[in-house]
């Protein structure tokens, strides 16, 4: 029977590329994005080069200690190559060699994982959370609590999964909560529970649930909240959907700092009209216009960059698209962004050292999003928007509350920032 299974899903993956060789020119729906775009629109370069303030300093308060962050998709321990089951001593290998990049870039204060294994078949029957916290300790003497957030299960004999996002904090958790988007927190679905095949791999791929992982720490007696997510993979009106939740539901409950970190599958529209099948996505769109600040493009902005291809992250062993991603509120200002890893994932790790703003730098900071929101509305007004008769005041209130429904979640400051010039 497993080998029945082992071949059904191969031919099933087979199949995948072949259509994906053969629908060469097909896009996948956007909630609001348009493929189509028209040339000029195709030619607009990076928000953040339109703006027309200078990039924000990076004046920190130097008393305060830094915030080390990394996002790291683990792909389970299986390394850098698609594949149904690796030998416990493989993953074990893996995860030891992600540990050593993290724990040289280190110390390290957040950690988030995405494409965890709190023990399956498929690699070892491992925890790897808690597999990569002991050796973290072993390599730094660094002791990480471990937060895990389940998002789906399979049961079935001889393909026995249970799979997630966890957080590995150097720092005392306050309170931790796991939740799957469009549910209730606490609720964790019985995904794969039935034995039908049939039902089982078209249900991953079609509607696989996508959870966030909420954990306030206490940063040497600053309040932090940590948000871990990791959105939908293949279709861009689900994950944009799932981006404006994070933002109406999640993000505006958080109060004082916060931290978004995750594979966000997702990159700005300046580089996504190059991703095959793709270039209508707009989650970068959503996820950029709330009040957190994307360290990527806070960078990219100081150095000049015009996408942020210098820290792509995904296929790992020649990265293209930089999938994961860390956002923040204005009080923190990243110093440094940078990649770690190899081929030990199918994606490398992402690092952020954040300095504590200064009043001044926060306020510039906050000046900066406004601005920077206002040259994305503008775009997508612009390239997007519908129905052209509309002006433009007009227009942003349909972009806002027809398309990604954020009309009536934006923060204040969002809010301000898109009144019509």
């Amino acid at each position: 029977m497993l080998r029945i299974v082992k071949f059904i899903l191969a031919a099933l993956l087979a199949l995948s590329f072949l259509l994906a060789r053969y629908t060469e020119g097909f896009q996948l729906e956007s909630g609001f994005g348009r493929a189509g775009i028209e040339a000029r629109c195709a030619r607009s370069g990076a928000d953040w080069t339109g703006s027309a303030l200078p990039a924000p300093p990076q004046a920190t308060r130097i008393a305060a200690p830094e915030l080390r962050a990394v996002v790291y998709n683990l792909h389970s321990g299986l390394g850098s190559r698609w594949r149904l089951y690796a030998s416990r001593g493989e993953v074990e290998r893996n995860l030891r060699a992600i540990a050593g990049r993290i724990a040289a870039a280190g110390p390290i204060d957040v950690i988030a994982l995405n494409e965890v294994d709190f023990g399956s078949r498929r690699s070892g029957w491992l925890d790897q959370a808690e597999f990569l916290a002991a050796e973290l300790n072993r390599r730094t003497g660094d002791i990480y609590s471990v937060r895990r957030a389940e998002t789906w299960r399979r049961d079935w004999p001889g393909l026995e999964v249970r799979f997630g996002n966890a957080a590995l904090v150097r720092h005392p958790v306050l309170a931790s909560e796991a939740c799957i988007l469009g549910r209730s927190c606490g609720e964790i679905p019985a995904v794969f529970q039935s034995a039908a095949l049939a039902g089982g791999l078209p249900g991953r791929l079609l509607d696989e649930p996508r959870g966030l992982l909420r954990v306030s720490i206490d940063f040497h007696g600053q309040p932090v909240e940590v948000l871990v997510t990791h959105l939908e993979a293949f279709w861009p009106a689900r994950r944009e959907a799932q981006a404006a939740l994070l933002l109406e539901r999640h993000l505006r409950s958080a109060a004082g700092t916060t931290l978004l970190l995750g594979d966000m599958n997702a990159v700005p529209t300046a580089m996504t009209r190059q991703r095959p099948h793709f270039a209508a996505d707009r989650t970068h769109d959503v996820l950029a216009g709330g009040a957190l600040l994307d360290a990527r493009v806070v960078a990219a902005a100081r150095l000049g960059e015009l996408d942020l291809a210098r820290w792509a992250t995904f296929p790992a062993e020649h990265p293209l698209w930089p999938l994961d991603g860390a956002f923040a509120t204005p009080d923190l200002t990243p110093v440094e962004v940078s990649t770690l890893g190899e081929a030990e994932s199918d994606h490398r790790g992402l690092l952020v050292r954040y300095g504590w703003s200064t009043a001044e730098t926060e306020a510039a900071q906050h000046r900066w999003l406004a601005g920077l929101h206002r040259s994305q509305l503008a775009r997508l007004a612009d390239c997007d928007g519908e129905p052209r008769t509309l002006d433009r005041s007009e227009r942003l209130t349909w972009l806002l509350g027809e398309m990604t429904g954020l009309a009536t979640g934006a923060p204040e400051e969002f809010a301000e920032s898109t009144s019509p010039q």
